[in-house]
């Protein structure tokens, strides 16, 4: 070993003590301890932290105690044999490592209330652009639109987020999320031209979708590169536009303005994703196509359409399951959306928890039981959030005269809450490497929703309760194992 390398391996006390040669001298000579468990006490620190016995014994020779000195001294025959020795006698009690830097702390502690806003925002636009929507076919492009917004945004963010954490060129982030954006438009463009052929929906229905499409995109774009509180200023004509067409009774004479604001937030979104994408400078290096990135982008946009499907087919089916007005799915659907913050920061608060757990814990079978009562916790605080922020909404509309609550929305509100917490888990699942299995639970779940359709509420709840149970049980028995929590 050199003499570099040796000095690489000592501890911080002893590089200090052999950078001095005054104290070098003073323990080779009479003020050296005269017995080995002395001089155990004296290298206790070296001893207990030492991974073998050559690191103590690089430690005694950068002090000044060599061969000489523990044949005289000591009676070893060699400084090794000492080192050996003291390296037995002592017990091992390595210094604990200082925690590593939080990995979620750049997200901010105001990020996921900020994210509530966005998700819920756009949600004001709905009602202003309902009026202004007459026609045959309007509603299945809504719904089209609203699936491919979905699924598209969902891919593009995956793609952003793994090519962001594989590279610290964020030039390459960029490159790739101008190719996704692209291809999200296209899909988006090809997705309305075949319901408008097939459905012969009115141009309005058409452009309100295409917009829908386009703010999803450009506001995933913003949100990997975090420029998310672009998107206020975004979505600021769209919803005091609607808020005020809303308020004044949705006055016909201003159904051209109401039109320009909303359509200056899907553009305003578009354009600022654009202007981010394109700050790009020089070519960077990487390729921007990668084979497993774009195809692990398929299941995540799945995920997006089946989940905007058992969020928005008990509001397109109706109570009795042959559409109509359901007042209950759409009592929760605003609150679910702002909801989406307390998802997220309760998803940060449970991957923070297990990560101090996989450094404090000992034994697997302990980190299993805690993981999963953190696990427990996690989704309890959400659906307590969730359901606060149901009640708000209901306690808001009622004040507000926009409905008079009911207690026959009990159920439907129920069903919701039980999906919002199959959702929370779904995501969990999926922020920790399970990707497959949420989807195939969702998917099974929506098209047996869909088959029971005619049963109502009742089927809508069953559904959503067994989701939550079957995610649930899986979470529990995958989130427990540490290998799922050490990336």
């Amino acid at each position: 070993m050199s003499h570099n390398g040796m000095h690489d391996r000592l501890p911080r006390a002893s590089r200090a003590v052999a950078a001095d040669p005054h104290r070098m001298v003073a323990a080779a000579g009479g003020r050296a301890p005269r017995t080995v468990s002395a001089l155990c006490e004296q290298f206790a620190e070296v001893c207990e932290s030492a991974v073998d016995p050559l690191e103590i014994a690089s430690a005694l020779e950068f002090e000044g105690l060599g061969d000489q000195a523990a044949k005289l001294r000591y009676g070893f025959r060699d400084v090794f044999a000492l080192a050996q020795d003291m390296y037995f006698r002592v017990q091992r009690r390595p210094a604990e490592p200082e925690d590593p830097p939080d990995p979620w702390r750049d997200s901010g502690r105001f990020r996921p209330l900020l994210h509530s806003l966005l998700y819920a925002l756009p949600g004001i636009c709905f009602p202003a652009a309902i009026g202004l929507l007459i026609g045959h076919g309007v509603e299945i492009t809504l719904i089209v639109a609203l699936l491919v917004a979905w699924s598209t945004g969902q891919g593009l963010a995956y793609v952003g987020y793994i090519r962001l954490g594989r590279t610290t060129d964020l030039a390459q982030t960029r490159r790739v999320l101008q190719v996704a954006l692209t291809a999200g438009l296209a899909v988006v463009v090809a997705a309305l031209a075949t319901t408008a052929h097939l459905a012969h929906s009115p141009t309005p229905a058409l452009i309100f979708g295409a917009g829908e499409g386009a703010y999803m995109l450009g506001a995933g774009v913003l949100m990997v590169l975090g420029e998310e509180r672009w998107l206020l200023a975004a979505l600021a004509p769209g919803v005091l536009g609607s808020a005020v067409f809303l308020g004044l009774g949705r006055p016909l004479h201003l159904e051209h303005a109401v039109w320009a604001a909303l359509a200056a937030t899907p553009l305003l979104a578009l354009a600022l994703a654009i202007y981010f994408t394109r700050r790009t400078g020089p070519a960077p290096e990487g390729q921007v196509f990668e084979p497993s990135e774009w195809l692990g982008a398929l299941p995540a946009a799945g995920f997006g359409l089946v989940a905007a499907g058992l969020l928005i087919f008990p509001v397109a089916a109706g109570v009795h399951g042959r559409g109509g007005v359901n007042i209950g799915a759409l009592l929760a659907a605003l609150p679910l959306s702002l909801s989406m913050g307390a998802a997220e920061w309760s998803l940060l608060w449970y991957r923070r928890r297990t990560q101090r757990l996989l450094r404090t814990t000992r034994e697997l079978r302990k980190f299993g039981l805690k993981a999963r009562l953190v696990l427990v916790a996690a989704v309890a605080q959400y659906v307590v959030a969730a359901a606060a922020l149901i009640a708000a909404a209901v306690a808001i509309a009622g004040a507000t005269g926009l409905v008079h609550p009911h207690l026959a929305y009990l159920p439907q509100l129920g069903a919701y809450l039980a999906l919002a917490a199959a959702m929370f888990l779904a995501l969990m699942l999926q922020a920790l490497g399970s990707r497959i299995f949420p989807l195939v639970a969702c998917a099974a779940a929506l098209a047996i929703e869909i088959v029971f359709r005619h049963q109502g509420v009742p089927a809508q709840i069953a559904v959503c309760t067994e989701l939550m149970l079957v995610l649930g049980i899986f979470a529990v028995v995958a989130l427990g194992k540490s290998v799922r929590h050490a990336t």
